[in-house]
């Protein structure tokens, strides 16, 4: 499954830049900049040629030909522009004219070692400006997705009447700017509700599916008469008419009360996680798991206490799918004190960067995050939870150890 959630979600950088352009990043020793690095490495590349014709020279001919000189112009190629490359290969094919004429030798032989290295050097700029040329339709394919995204997700809200709020996501592919999972937060006058979920499938299939899911979930909750199961149904139905006959969306309903309660509908997706401010990670597994969205799902929500101090994590299952290079799958009992870092954001931000840690910064599957730390008063002693509007709901059940997490693999 493939993932949507860049804008206001993005991983921390750490990397400042002081006047003189080199990147400090915080994390480990300073680095050089682009402009910079590429410099250094033209310069060394143009010292290395020029140190390699002379060996050439000195060794004499039959003993290293001039037609290795053309390594400096291929390797340049790689990551230097068209007219650096040139110039690269300028330099060489002038040093390797020098020695041609320099050295004694068969003049057939010679020829041939100089015909070889200006088809070498002239394959190397062509190969720079190709891959240039790639590299800019890849920028202006990323400015689009951007520019897609924006019209199709909305900026999460850092404080909502209960709670405070940090939220993430992390692209599988370098390529991609929008997916198939779905975070939205709609925060309504005391009583904000959220939906984070995943598509079946990859591509802009994935993306058209979870623009509808969004899109629906922010109608239904423009209707304040609508309990969270009714917003659900709704969604399901938008869900259901734009689908294709494998299609399906997993998701996470959920509603914070001011008194300290939580409802959520479940469907087909991970459970979410509470952080309780003694420290106890606990999933909270509803009593019935509902299909997911497009499958006829049998809508019920379930209702958990939430006291302050309390952090609700929820997440697309990139999370807990993520291997590292021995298949060890991500352990979230492993950041429970991340999880618990006084800032927010810097907690989330922790979390990503252990998991991409984890996986070797190559993730399967994207990654959606939603953090929220509860801070109003708990439900004065006696009260009950909120009453469920709409048709019947079961009880709430209670919540099951963090070990119930690992039967969503």
């Amino acid at each position: 499954m493939a993932g949507t959630r860049t804008s206001g979600r993005r991983v921390c950088r750490s990397a400042a830049h002081s006047a003189d352009g080199i990147a400090l990043d915080a994390s480990g020793p300073a680095r050089l900049s682009g402009r910079r690095a590429k410099l250094v490495f033209t310069t060394a590349l143009l010292l290395a040629i020029t140190a390699s014709a002379v060996a050439v020279y000195v060794a004499g001919p039959g003993v290293v030909t001039a037609a290795w000189l053309a390594v400096g112009p291929l390797l340049a190629s790689l990551v230097l522009s068209p007219r650096i490359t040139a110039t690269v290969a300028g330099w060489t094919l002038v040093l390797g004219l020098g020695l041609a004429l320099s050295l004694p030798g068969p003049a057939h032989l010679l020829v041939s070692h100089l015909g070889v290295l200006v088809l070498l050097a002239a394959f190397a700029v062509a190969n720079s400006a190709l891959r240039t040329a790639a590299q800019r339709r890849l920028a202006q394919v990323r400015a689009v997705a951007r520019v897609a995204q924006s019209a199709l997700l909305r900026e999460v809200p850092a404080t909502v009447t209960t709670g405070r709020l940090a939220s993430r996501y992390v692209s599988a592919s370098a390529e991609a700017r929008v997916g198939g999972d779905l975070l939205e937060v709609v925060a309504g006058p005391g009583h904000p509700r959220w939906l984070i979920g995943d598509t079946r499938g990859k591509g802009l299939p994935a993306v058209r599916l979870a623009s509808v899911a969004m899109t629906s979930f922010r109608d239904a909750c423009a209707q304040p008469d609508l309990s969270l199961s009714e917003v659900a149904r709704v969604v399901d139905r938008s869900v259901t008419r734009a689908a294709g006959d494998e299609d399906f969306v997993t998701a996470v309903f959920a509603e914070l009360d001011p008194g300290g309660w939580l409802q959520l509908v479940t469907c087909g997706h991970p459970p979410a996680l509470r952080l309780a401010a003694d420290g106890d990670l606990r999933a909270l597994n509803p009593r019935v798991v509902a299909t997911p969205l497009g499958l006829h799902p049998d809508i019920q929500s379930s209702t958990f206490s939430v006291n302050p101090g309390d952090r609700l994590l929820f997440y697309t299952d990139g999370l807990l799918e993520a291997r590292d290079r021995t298949g060890r799958y991500f352990r979230l009992d492993d950041c429970l004190d991340t999880l618990r870092h006084p800032d927010l954001q810097a907690a989330v931000d922790g979390l990503l960067r252990r998991l991409l840690a984890h996986a070797g910064r190559k993730l399967g599957d994207d990654v959606a995050l939603l953090l929220l730390e509860a801070t109003s008063p708990p439900a004065p002693p006696g009260q009950d939870a909120p009453a469920v509007r709409g048709p019947a709901q079961h009880a709430a059940p209670g919540s099951r150890p963090l070990a119930a997490v690992a039967s969503w693999r």
